[in-house]
């Protein structure tokens, strides 16, 4: 016996499936939802390596293919000559030797391209962490006395105004009292946390070598990644169209390579604009000889990856810190940072970013707001290009539908509402009325 199904009763009924599992699985992630983390947890563990090869691909890809094309182009586009021309495979081993080339090029582009991070790396623990470290056992060590020696400037600032300088004293003995008390509380604590740190010394060891293993491996992964990158994207593609509608297909493509010129532009000209805010505040900061020139340098670079709260979030402990150790040097370096900000925002950024995100400034505020509340750095880091494919996605959907009921895109036409009741007033209304 055949069944005659009906189209639209059968598309009415999948969908109510679909809509009572969904809202099941919503009911059961509510209820349950310390397993669901927990299984979560463990499954990006386990995905740790993967995704930490798929990142670092990302973000080296730019690097290789500039590799690739100006020291390795020659050998990668060199037209195959064979001694006999005529032979009965002169096709395939012209083919084959193509790709030979092809892939012998992408192969030293990554060797140097790997060479080129390392060293950097390595050129940066050698010489940045060392002095960070010791910058910072230091400044433990040194605290009293620069709380010391700031109360004794601050009274002889004020002498001539009794009180000011009774105000100072008083502030400065309820701080040192606090860190007296704070000294008290953690010395019991210290030798709990150097015993439990001892017994569980061996767990220590096992979680930096799986940390390390996972780093290592995802490393491994991405050369594979980045070997056959073009083969993995054709690959996916052809899933994609066999899957789902052509054009579905080609406007996700769409959507795709813009998320990827966005997120690309906007990585590496965050990273090269960090560095270049570094190397400038290690270079001022150390000719001034403001204290601790490292440590400030390395925090004032890493904080401007962060857009808009960045220089202030690194700034502030850090004038802060100079503040106790030579009170008259922050204004130095308040100027400095202050004209280095400039130079930055309106010289440096345009230039590295371009047009890399399309988002207006009350936009990268929000975004870095929302997303720096739901996932802390990270969403303060990738928070705008996310914000940047988000507003790019609306911006084209709001111009389908304005073009379909014939109205003009241009927001400059928006702005005066009159002329746009009167000029653009749909056909329906005019034969309504």
């Amino acid at each position: 016996m055949k069944l005659n199904w009906n189209t639209k009763y059968t598309t009415i009924a999948a969908y109510c499936l679909i809509v009572i599992f969904i809202s099941i699985l919503f009911v059961v992630l509510i209820f349950k939802y310390e397993f669901f983390a927990a299984k979560l947890s463990w499954l990006m563990g386990v995905l740790a390596p993967i995704i930490i090869g798929l990142v670092v691909a990302y973000i080296l890809n730019p690097l290789m293919m500039f590799f690739e094309n100006k020291l390795f182009g020659k050998i990668r586009d060199q037209k195959v000559v064979l001694k006999d021309p005529k032979a009965e495979n002169a096709d395939k081993l012209i083919a084959k030797k193509t790709r030979f080339r092809k892939k012998l090029a992408r192969a030293l582009a990554i060797i140097v391209t790997y060479i080129v991070i390392f060293a950097l790396l390595t050129a940066l623990c050698v010489a940045v962490l060392p002095n960070v470290a010791q910058s910072i056992v230091d400044l433990t060590q040194q605290m009293p006395q620069y709380i010391s020696n700031l109360e004794k400037y601050l009274q002889d600032l004020f002498k001539n105004n009794p009180s000011i300088s009774m105000f100072v004293s008083e502030e400065f003995s309820e701080l040192s009292n606090i860190l007296m008390k704070v000294t008290e509380y953690i010395e019991p604590m210290a030798t709990d946390i150097i015993g439990t740190v001892s017994s569980g010394l061996f767990g220590m060891i096992a979680s930096v070598f799986v940390a390390l293993k996972n780093v290592l491996v995802g490393f491994i992964i991405a050369i594979y990644l980045l070997i056959g990158k073009e083969r993995l994207l054709a690959q996916a593609r052809k899933t994609f169209f066999a899957l789902f509608k052509n054009d579905n297909c080609q406007r996700a493509l769409a959507v795709g390579a813009k998320t990827h010129n966005i997120f690309t532009t906007y990585i590496n000209s965050n990273l090269l604009d960090a560095f270049i805010i570094f190397a400038a505040m290690m270079v001022g900061t150390t000719l001034m000889g403001i204290p601790y020139a490292t440590l400030v340098s390395v925090v004032c670079g890493v904080t401007n990856l962060i857009p808009f709260f960045g220089p202030f979030i690194g700034a502030i402990p850090c004038a802060v810190l100079i503040i106790l150790v030579d009170p008259i040097k922050v204004v130095w370096f308040a100027l400095f940072v202050l004209v280095l900000q400039q130079l930055d925002g309106n010289l440096i950024k345009p230039l590295l970013f371009g047009e890399s995100t399309g988002l207006p400034a009350i936009w990268v505020l929000v975004s870095i707001l929302v997303c720096g509340g739901l996932f802390g750095m990270v969403g303060m880091l990738l928070g705008v290009p996310v914000f940047a494919v988000i507003y790019l996605l609306f911006a084209e959907f709001v111009s389908t539908k304005l073009k379909k009921k014939h109205l003009p895109t241009d927001t400059d036409k928006f702005h005066d509402i009159s002329m746009y009741n009167k000029e653009y007033a749909e056909p329906e209304e005019s034969a309504a009325e």
